[in-house]
């Protein structure tokens, strides 16, 4: 029974990153296993729509002797707790977060927050539609807003402002309004 234990720890091992090649079909690192025992050219493996380049300066992986053959080891994915790690997360709470503090946060089940450091890009099919800096959002393509839009600033347009119903400025309708001829005491007729 000791041995079937032995055999069965020795499955799984905890390991310290030394290195991390990213340029392969599959990540790969360089790990120490043991002390003076280096291993490299260790597959890692990621879930599939999922990956990482972890700073490898203080990171750690679990290692797994696959078929039970410790010639033919893989990495689980490498975790380092000491580069911008995000924690005290509620239950339920889950965080995508990168080394430089960047961070894709779904808080509460009620907030998704976005945190870049300089900038936000949506692109489609290779193209930016949408990019968001500390100096404002540029939107490129047609916007279509089904409700009010409240400007709290002014707003310039290059081309044509089209009212389906009215313009109204200062209080003053567009299509309603009506104008005083030079004759003292004979208005005009209201726009068409």
């Amino acid at each position: 029974m000791r041995d079937l234990y032995m055999s069965l720890r020795g499955l799984i091992s905890r390991a310290v990153v030394r290195d991390v090649d990213d340029s392969g079909a599959n990540q790969t690192v360089t790990l120490d296993t043991h002390y003076g025992r280096t291993r490299g050219k260790v597959p890692v493996h990621y879930p599939f729509g999922f990956g990482s380049h972890v700073p490898h300066d203080g990171a750690v992986t679990a290692v797994v002797a696959a078929g039970g053959d410790h010639a033919d080891p893989i990495a689980l994915p490498p975790s380092n707790p000491s580069a911008s790690r995000m924690g005290n997360l509620a239950v339920g709470e889950t965080v995508l977060y990168d080394a430089a503090g960047q961070k894709v946060y779904l808080k509460d089940g009620k907030i998704i927050r976005v945190d870049a450091a300089q900038q936000l890009e949506v692109r489609i099919a290779g193209k930016s539609i949408l990019t968001v800096d500390k100096d404002g959002a540029t939107l490129t393509g047609t916007l279509t807003v089904s409700k009010d839009i409240i400007a709290q600033g002014d707003m310039t347009a290059s081309g044509t402002v089209t009212g389906q119903k009215d313009v109204v400025g200062n209080g003053i309708s567009l299509r309603d309004h009506t104008h005083t001829s030079a004759a003292a005491g004979s208005p005009t007729s209201p726009p068409k």
